[in-house]
């Protein structure tokens, strides 16, 4: 998979607000599904499904303690996301002082 294609991946599992609430839960510390579910008023099978989606982007990881599964940010991953989006966060605020009707 080429950058672009990482970006993009990256980019559709952070386009989600409740994807984006579960990346706050996991701010705080490591959280079971059952944790999550309590956490977000959500039904497991749609909570197990967002964090599959936050896998697969590498935002998330998971540890198995016994029967339960630990999830954690995978904080390397999530500082390179920031890398990515500062750029693009600088870029909108030049465009906003440059903007003529602003």
């Amino acid at each position: 998979m080429n950058t672009r294609q990482r970006h993009a991946v990256l980019f559709q599992a952070l386009g989600h607000p409740e994807r984006l609430h579960i990346l706050e839960i996991l701010a705080r510390g490591p959280a079971c599904v059952c944790d999550l579910v309590m956490l977000t008023g959500k039904r497991q099978p749609y909570i197990s499904q967002q964090l599959t989606i936050l896998s697969e982007a590498h935002l998330v990881t998971a540890e198995r303690f016994g029967r339960r599964i630990l999830y954690h940010l995978n904080t390397d991953e999530v500082k390179d996301a920031m890398n990515v989006l500062q750029p693009l966060c600088q870029m909108e605020s030049t465009a906003d002082k440059n903007d003529a009707c602003g």
